[in-house]
């Protein structure tokens, strides 16, 4: 057994005993084997916390062909699966080119279910001609996928966990803040006091990283194209602007709109001297670190850390080459536990709706049925000692 597995066992084992409500999950999918003959087609970041999640699917009979997202798969952590029988596809030193290879060969396996982040299984599911009989979609901009470049093309219920109101609050608003924050934090070594800290999206997301960075005694300013969210942007007290009038003034640069193309290279230009990018959301093209790096390649200061020198005699920093913050960068572990433990038994407990009889679901993207919600809010509260 290699040292790396074994670290990624005892931290498996760590994590499995800070979610009680998924273990919960387990012991019940043990005894009644929703998934018995079935096989999961698995595309979400592979790390402790969905070992844990994949250990409920096996538990259900499942058959589980996983891979994970560029630069968050943990290889230890593969490894621990691999031995509990799940087919783990991710090799070290793969590059993007390798996601459409596993992307292809999953759907070529003719999965009966999809979990999926961002949409991208699901989409290679359908290249195919190979349709499960239903998928869950975890991200924001996996749901704008499906209802926009797939709409009407989804003849299967899929059920869309960022849409429940626990995964907004718990998992994005304070587990995503949370984590978002402290890992930038953490990389750069810096303080966040009376930095100009820009948040681009006030979704649940981008409420939660204002909030935290806020918390950290950030000074911060909220950029918001649907005017409902500014103005609840504002009346939670935070500045609201225009990108073009925070480009000038930022230190600190969230993206977390699940939309590419948010801050382009010319935006990158005005910005200050010394400002530093991170992205928070699913998609790695919120900024556009592709054209920074041809226009000014980065010296790696420290693990995920980079200096870019601008022909304009300016330098920005970037970390994590763009992809999701938290998770990608170095030593990045992610959202709390006990917020994943929500959100990831709403994804064991939502792929066991699809395949239940008495679930009348209908075709296409849809929110997490009530009963789900409030059955994993319930063992949410017993788990915090809030009810009983």
């Amino acid at each position: 057994m290699s040292s790396e597995r074994r670290v990624a066992e005892d931290r498996i084992a760590w994590t499995r005993r800070h979610m009680p409500v998924l273990v919960e999950t387990i012991a019940e999918f043990k005894t009644g084997k929703p998934f018995q003959g079935m096989t999961v087609g698995f595309r979400i970041h592979l790390e402790p916390k969905t070992a844990v999640l994949i250990e409920a699917l096996l538990a259900g009979g499942a058959e589980v062909i996983a891979m994970g997202n560029e630069g968050t798969t943990q290889f230890g952590t593969a490894e621990v699966l691999s031995s509990q029988g799940c087919e783990v596809l991710d090799r070290p030193g793969q590059g993007p080119e390798a996601t459409a290879v596993h992307l292809s060969r999953i759907a070529s396996a003719g999965p009966d279910l999809v979990l999926d982040n961002g949409a991208e299984l699901i989409g290679a599911c359908l290249d195919n001609a190979s349709p499960p009989l239903g998928a869950t979609e975890e991200t924001t901009s996996g749901a704008f996928r499906l209802r926009e470049d797939y709409a009407g093309q989804v003849g299967f219920p899929v059920i869309v966990i960022n849409d429940s109101p626990l995964k907004s609050i718990v998992e994005n608003k304070h587990g995503v803040g949370e984590s978002v924050v402290d890992t930038i934090v953490r990389v750069t070594n810096m303080s966040f006091h009376k930095k100009r800290v820009v948040v681009y999206g006030y979704g649940w997301c981008g409420r939660g990283i204002a909030l935290y960075a806020q918390r950290r005694g950030a000074d911060v300013t909220v950029v918001e194209i649907d005017p409902i969210k500014a103005l609840e942007a504002a009346m939670d007290g935070f500045d609201v602007a225009e990108p073009s009038v925070v480009s000038t003034t930022a230190e600190v640069v969230i993206t977390a709109t699940g939309r590419p193309g948010v801050v382009d290279y010319s935006a990158i230009e005005q910005m200050p001297d010394g400002v530093l990018l991170a992205n928070a959301g699913h998609v790695d093209t919120e900024i556009d670190i592709r054209q920074l790096e041809q226009q000014a390649p980065g010296a790696e200061l420290s693990p995920s850390l980079k200096r870019h020198d601008l022909s304009n005699g300016k330098s920005v920093f970037s970390i994590a080459e763009g992809r999701i913050v938290n998770l990608a960068a170095f030593g990045g572990i992610g959202n709390p536990i006990e917020a994943m433990d929500l959100g990831l038994t709403l994804q064991a407990r939502s792929l066991a709706a699809v395949v239940d009889p008495g679930c009348d679901l209908s075709p296409g993207p849809q929110p997490v049925p009530d009963t789900v919600n409030a059955r994993v809010a319930t063992a949410m509260l017993y788990s915090m000692g809030q009810l009983g």
